[in-house]
């Protein structure tokens, strides 16, 4: 929660020149507030599906902030295995974009091998994400969505690479920013990565509108941070289980698919050793810093993306 705080106490000058979320006393006894109406379009694996949903839940939940997650499904594409899940769990486009959200977060997808108008779904996906851009105070794309959302707003293509960025590797966070989507985290953070495509720092660098926040020497970008925090793109996956890593491991050996090991993962690289888990509390200080940013930057009218 932002803090009220008279901009005359000496450790003001400080908390502002850190981002330090606050508001006045005078705004703070004019608030509105309302519940935050936060959407989810999860686009993962049947397979995973309720997992994300309570992976991501988790991230939202970790705030003193009263939020309203909708989980958002597409009007004509149809699921094979969990339509009925989604009948009973989510809303449709149409629904969501009547009524209007806050913020916006769109999940990765295992849709990696296909050019994205190939994409079953991308002609309805295409004009949902361009309402949002123009709707949504802010939307979290996350592995394969920040691919996809970097394709159709700055034509901007992920590299293919010849062995899977997959495992755990630390990353700087580039705090010389002064961004608030980082503030108060570690200086170095580890961050697990799984994917086989990707967008680097010499494909970012010809767009002004976009900034790197985190990265890693070894797997790029991690972070991105476009139109002043309206979009946010994060390549790898903070929201992994401790076993996440290693069920898609063991699944593709299992299935004679090719699979390199994942690297800083297991220790000792002994795979029957369990995982530690190095990642979840700055993914969490990420997810906390974006709630409230949209809470201190949103219209009291759901239906307008920023303040007046």
């Amino acid at each position: 929660m932002p803090l009220i705080i008279n901009k005359k106490l000496p450790a003001y000058k400080a908390l502002k020149k850190e981002s330090v979320f606050e508001i006045s006393p005078e705004r703070a006894s004019k608030q509105d507030i309302r519940p935050l109406e936060i959407g989810i379009l999860n686009l993962m694996p049947s397979a995973v599906v309720e997992r994300t949903e309570l992976q991501l839940l988790r991230f939202l939940s970790n705030t003193p902030l009263q939020i309203h997650p909708t989980f958002i499904y597409f009007d004509e594409h149809k699921s094979k295995s969990k339509q009925g899940h989604f009948d009973t769990f989510y809303k449709p486009f149409k629904e969501v974009r009547s009524q209007g959200l806050d913020g916006l977060i769109v999940t990765g997808a295992n849709l990696e091998e296909y050019d994205f108008e190939d994409v079953h779904y991308w002609k309805e996906l295409g004009p949902f994400l361009d309402w949002a851009g123009k709707s949504v105070t802010s939307t979290i794309f996350s592995c394969w969505a920040v691919h996809a959302s970097l394709y159709r707003s700055y034509g901007l293509r992920a590299r293919t690479y010849k062995k899977k960025q997959f495992g755990i590797f630390q990353h700087t966070v580039h705090h010389g920013s002064n961004s608030p989507f980082i503030l108060g985290m570690d200086d170095v953070t580890f961050i697990p990565h799984s994917r086989w495509r990707g967008v680097e720092r010499k494909d970012i660098a010809p767009h002004k509108e976009l900034e790197i926040l985190i990265s890693s020497e070894e797997v790029g970008p991690h972070l991105i941070v476009g139109r002043k925090g309206r979009e946010l793109y994060i390549q790898g996956h903070p929201e992994y289980d401790r076993g996440d890593i290693a069920e898609e491991y063991f699944r593709d050996k299992e299935k004679g698919v090719r699979i390199n090991k994942p690297k800083n993962y297991f220790p000792g690289d002994d795979e029957k050793r369990t995982p530690l888990k190095t990642w979840a509390a700055n993914g969490q200080v990420f997810y906390a810093n974006w709630i409230n940013w949209v809470y201190q930057t949103t219209n009291f009218d759901v239906k307008k993306p920023l303040m007046d």
